[in-house]
Protein backbone atom coordinates (compact mmCIF):
# COMPACT_ATOMS: atom_id res chain seq x y z
CA UNK A 1 0.00 0.00 0.00
CA UNK A 2 2.79 2.36 1.20
CA UNK A 3 4.59 1.42 -2.55
CA UNK A 4 1.25 1.88 -3.92
CA UNK A 5 0.80 5.43 -2.79
CA UNK A 6 4.55 6.39 -3.32
CA UNK A 7 4.17 5.84 -7.11
CA UNK A 8 0.66 7.79 -6.88
CA UNK A 9 2.47 10.83 -6.03
CA UNK A 10 5.44 10.20 -8.02
CA UNK A 11 3.05 10.19 -10.79
CA UNK A 12 1.40 13.19 -10.06
CA UNK A 13 4.44 15.29 -9.37
CA UNK A 14 5.48 14.03 -12.85
CA UNK A 15 2.36 15.39 -14.41
CA UNK A 16 2.86 18.54 -12.46
CA UNK A 17 6.52 18.86 -13.94
CA UNK A 18 4.84 19.01 -17.38
CA UNK A 19 2.00 20.62 -16.66
CA UNK A 20 3.86 23.37 -15.47
CA UNK A 21 6.72 23.31 -18.51
CA UNK A 22 3.65 22.86 -20.88
CA UNK A 23 2.63 26.31 -19.35
CA UNK A 24 5.88 28.07 -19.49
CA UNK A 25 6.46 27.07 -23.04
CA UNK A 26 2.65 28.20 -23.44
CA UNK A 27 3.22 31.38 -22.27
CA UNK A 28 6.90 32.16 -23.65
CA UNK A 29 5.77 31.27 -27.11
CA UNK A 30 2.49 33.09 -27.46
CA UNK A 31 3.66 36.23 -26.02
CA UNK A 32 6.72 36.78 -27.76
CA UNK A 33 4.06 35.64 -31.28
CA UNK A 34 1.78 38.54 -30.41
CA UNK A 35 4.59 40.58 -29.21
CA UNK A 36 6.39 40.91 -32.87
CA UNK A 37 3.39 41.68 -34.78
CA UNK A 38 2.30 44.19 -32.18
CA UNK A 39 5.11 45.84 -32.51
CA UNK A 40 5.03 46.23 -36.17
CA UNK A 41 1.45 47.39 -36.27
CA UNK A 42 2.26 50.64 -33.42
CA UNK A 43 5.56 51.42 -35.41
CA UNK A 44 3.65 51.52 -38.93
CA UNK A 45 0.38 52.93 -37.30
CA UNK A 46 2.77 55.85 -35.59
CA UNK A 47 4.93 56.11 -38.67
CA UNK A 48 1.28 56.88 -41.05
CA UNK A 49 0.25 59.29 -37.80
CA UNK A 50 3.19 61.46 -37.63
CA UNK A 51 4.73 61.38 -41.01
CA UNK A 52 1.60 60.56 -43.34
CA UNK A 53 2.08 63.48 -45.63
CA UNK A 54 6.00 63.01 -46.18
CA UNK A 55 4.86 59.08 -47.27
CA UNK A 56 5.12 58.46 -51.08
CA UNK A 57 2.23 56.12 -51.87
CA UNK A 58 4.65 53.47 -52.21
CA UNK A 59 6.13 53.99 -48.53
CA UNK A 60 2.29 54.13 -47.11
CA UNK A 61 1.98 50.88 -48.92
CA UNK A 62 4.39 49.26 -47.63
CA UNK A 63 3.44 50.40 -44.66
CA UNK A 64 -0.12 49.08 -45.03
CA UNK A 65 1.09 45.80 -45.91
CA UNK A 66 2.55 45.81 -42.89
CA UNK A 67 0.14 45.92 -40.95
CA UNK A 68 -2.16 43.76 -42.89
CA UNK A 69 0.61 41.10 -42.44
CA UNK A 70 1.15 41.56 -38.47
CA UNK A 71 -2.13 41.14 -38.14
CA UNK A 72 -2.75 37.97 -40.11
CA UNK A 73 -0.60 36.58 -38.16
CA UNK A 74 -1.93 37.20 -34.57
CA UNK A 75 -5.21 35.84 -36.29
CA UNK A 76 -3.87 32.77 -37.42
CA UNK A 77 -2.53 32.12 -34.00
CA UNK A 78 -5.73 32.56 -32.50
CA UNK A 79 -7.30 30.46 -34.52
CA UNK A 80 -4.42 27.41 -33.81
CA UNK A 81 -5.15 28.03 -30.06
CA UNK A 82 -8.88 28.12 -30.74
CA UNK A 83 -8.74 24.84 -33.14
CA UNK A 84 -6.63 23.27 -29.99
CA UNK A 85 -9.19 23.93 -27.73
CA UNK A 86 -12.14 22.78 -29.36
CA UNK A 87 -9.73 19.59 -29.96
CA UNK A 88 -8.90 18.77 -26.23
CA UNK A 89 -12.44 19.73 -25.39
CA UNK A 90 -13.38 16.93 -27.85
CA UNK A 91 -15.52 19.51 -29.38
CA UNK A 92 -13.76 19.43 -32.85
CA UNK A 93 -16.16 17.60 -34.74
CA UNK A 94 -15.53 15.15 -37.86
CA UNK A 95 -18.79 15.60 -40.21
CA UNK A 96 -17.54 13.70 -43.70
CA UNK A 97 -19.18 14.78 -46.90
CA UNK A 98 -18.37 14.30 -50.73
CA UNK A 99 -15.37 16.17 -51.54
CA UNK A 100 -13.22 16.72 -54.90
CA UNK A 101 -9.69 16.16 -53.52
CA UNK A 102 -8.11 17.55 -56.69
CA UNK A 103 -10.07 20.64 -56.96
CA UNK A 104 -9.57 21.34 -53.24
CA UNK A 105 -5.71 20.51 -53.18
CA UNK A 106 -5.36 23.00 -55.97
CA UNK A 107 -7.14 25.44 -54.42
CA UNK A 108 -5.39 25.00 -50.87
CA UNK A 109 -1.93 25.41 -52.96
CA UNK A 110 -2.87 28.47 -54.50
CA UNK A 111 -3.74 29.94 -51.26
CA UNK A 112 -0.88 28.91 -49.37
CA UNK A 113 1.33 30.70 -52.14
CA UNK A 114 -1.09 33.88 -51.47
CA UNK A 115 -0.68 33.47 -48.22
CA UNK A 116 3.10 33.45 -47.79
CA UNK A 117 3.88 35.71 -50.66
CA UNK A 118 4.61 32.89 -53.59
CA UNK A 119 7.94 32.41 -51.02
CA UNK A 120 8.17 28.90 -52.68
CA UNK A 121 6.66 27.65 -55.74
CA UNK A 122 4.16 24.26 -55.21
CA UNK A 123 4.24 22.11 -57.51
CA UNK A 124 1.34 19.94 -57.40
CA UNK A 125 1.14 15.98 -58.88
CA UNK A 126 -1.63 13.42 -58.69
CA UNK A 127 -1.98 10.10 -59.74
CA UNK A 128 -5.17 7.94 -60.44
CA UNK A 129 -8.66 8.55 -59.95
CA UNK A 130 -9.48 10.85 -56.51
CA UNK A 131 -12.97 10.86 -57.66
CA UNK A 132 -15.48 9.47 -55.07
CA UNK A 133 -13.97 10.73 -51.77
CA UNK A 134 -15.89 11.55 -48.56
CA UNK A 135 -14.29 13.75 -46.16
CA UNK A 136 -14.14 16.76 -43.70
CA UNK A 137 -13.42 19.66 -45.63
CA UNK A 138 -12.24 22.23 -43.32
CA UNK A 139 -10.05 19.36 -40.89
CA UNK A 140 -8.69 18.79 -44.18
CA UNK A 141 -8.03 22.32 -44.82
CA UNK A 142 -6.61 22.46 -41.47
CA UNK A 143 -4.11 19.51 -42.15
CA UNK A 144 -2.83 20.73 -45.82
CA UNK A 145 -2.69 24.21 -45.10
CA UNK A 146 -0.29 23.83 -42.11
CA UNK A 147 1.88 21.34 -43.64
CA UNK A 148 2.25 23.56 -46.76
CA UNK A 149 3.08 26.65 -44.66
CA UNK A 150 5.51 24.78 -42.68
CA UNK A 151 7.51 23.67 -46.20
CA UNK A 152 7.62 27.64 -47.40
CA UNK A 153 8.53 28.87 -43.69
CA UNK A 154 11.11 26.53 -42.72
CA UNK A 155 12.77 26.70 -46.96
CA UNK A 156 14.78 28.63 -49.04
CA UNK A 157 12.94 31.31 -51.04
CA UNK A 158 12.35 29.93 -54.40
CA UNK A 159 12.75 26.13 -53.98
CA UNK A 160 10.26 24.12 -55.24
CA UNK A 161 7.62 22.38 -52.52
CA UNK A 162 6.10 19.35 -53.97
CA UNK A 163 2.85 17.87 -53.14
CA UNK A 164 1.28 14.85 -54.23
CA UNK A 165 -1.57 12.87 -54.20
CA UNK A 166 -2.35 9.70 -54.72
CA UNK A 167 -4.40 6.70 -53.96
CA UNK A 168 -4.07 3.41 -52.61
CA UNK A 169 -7.21 1.15 -52.53
CA UNK A 170 -9.56 2.87 -50.09
CA UNK A 171 -6.60 5.14 -48.96
CA UNK A 172 -6.08 8.50 -50.17
CA UNK A 173 -1.88 9.57 -49.96
CA UNK A 174 -0.68 12.98 -49.61
CA UNK A 175 3.05 13.74 -49.45
CA UNK A 176 4.33 17.43 -49.02
CA UNK A 177 7.76 17.54 -49.56
CA UNK A 178 9.95 20.32 -49.01
CA UNK A 179 13.89 21.49 -49.38
CA UNK A 180 14.22 23.31 -45.98
CA UNK A 181 16.30 22.62 -43.15
CA UNK A 182 14.99 19.82 -41.86
CA UNK A 183 13.82 18.32 -38.56
CA UNK A 184 17.06 17.18 -36.23
CA UNK A 185 16.66 13.68 -34.53
CA UNK A 186 16.68 14.68 -31.53
CA UNK A 187 13.20 16.57 -32.28
CA UNK A 188 11.94 13.38 -33.94
CA UNK A 189 9.96 11.91 -30.71
CA UNK A 190 8.57 15.45 -29.31
CA UNK A 191 7.57 16.92 -32.87
CA UNK A 192 3.99 16.66 -32.51
CA UNK A 193 3.72 17.64 -29.12
CA UNK A 194 1.93 21.13 -28.15
CA UNK A 195 4.90 24.02 -28.43
CA UNK A 196 7.15 21.99 -29.49
CA UNK A 197 9.83 23.27 -31.99
CA UNK A 198 12.78 22.33 -33.53
CA UNK A 199 15.63 23.59 -31.85
CA UNK A 200 16.87 24.84 -35.30
CA UNK A 201 13.86 26.53 -36.43
CA UNK A 202 16.05 30.27 -34.28
CA UNK A 203 13.97 33.38 -35.06
CA UNK A 204 11.36 31.69 -37.57
CA UNK A 205 7.96 32.57 -36.36
CA UNK A 206 5.99 29.82 -35.23
CA UNK A 207 3.74 28.60 -32.54
CA UNK A 208 4.33 25.01 -32.38
CA UNK A 209 1.16 23.82 -32.35
CA UNK A 210 0.74 23.49 -35.96
CA UNK A 211 1.84 19.85 -36.62
CA UNK A 212 -0.28 19.04 -33.18
CA UNK A 213 -3.32 20.53 -35.00
CA UNK A 214 -2.70 18.20 -38.10
CA UNK A 215 -2.12 15.56 -36.59
CA UNK A 216 -5.86 15.36 -34.46
CA UNK A 217 -7.47 16.06 -37.45
CA UNK A 218 -5.73 13.24 -39.30
CA UNK A 219 -6.69 11.01 -36.43
CA UNK A 220 -10.13 12.24 -36.93
CA UNK A 221 -10.65 10.90 -39.87
CA UNK A 222 -8.96 7.56 -39.03
CA UNK A 223 -5.65 8.44 -40.28
CA UNK A 224 -1.97 7.99 -40.29
CA UNK A 225 0.71 10.75 -40.64
CA UNK A 226 4.10 10.26 -40.79
CA UNK A 227 7.73 11.74 -41.61
CA UNK A 228 11.16 11.42 -42.47
CA UNK A 229 13.37 14.51 -42.32
CA UNK A 230 17.16 15.10 -41.55
CA UNK A 231 18.83 18.33 -40.94
CA UNK A 232 19.63 20.60 -44.32
CA UNK A 233 18.65 17.75 -46.39
CA UNK A 234 14.10 18.77 -46.50
CA UNK A 235 11.61 17.06 -44.50
CA UNK A 236 8.65 15.05 -46.19
CA UNK A 237 5.59 14.22 -44.43
CA UNK A 238 3.02 11.75 -45.56
CA UNK A 239 -0.26 11.50 -44.97
CA UNK A 240 -2.75 8.53 -45.60
CA UNK A 241 -6.27 8.91 -45.23
CA UNK A 242 -9.46 6.27 -45.64
CA UNK A 243 -11.17 8.83 -47.50
CA UNK A 244 -12.99 5.96 -50.77
CA UNK A 245 -15.43 3.40 -49.77
CA UNK A 246 -14.39 0.07 -50.78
Amino acid sequence: EQLRTEETIRRALENERELNELRSRFTSIVSHEFRTPLGIIMSAVELLRNYFGRLDDGQRQELFDDIHGATRRMAALMEQVLVLGRADAGKLSFTPGPVELEALCTKLTDESQSATVKRCPVALETEGDLSGASGDEPLLRHIFSNLLSNAAKYSPAGSVVKFRISRDGGDAVFEVHDQGIGIPEADHPRIFEAFQRAGNVGETPGSGLGLLITKRCVELHGGEISFRSDPGEGTAFTVRLPVFAQ
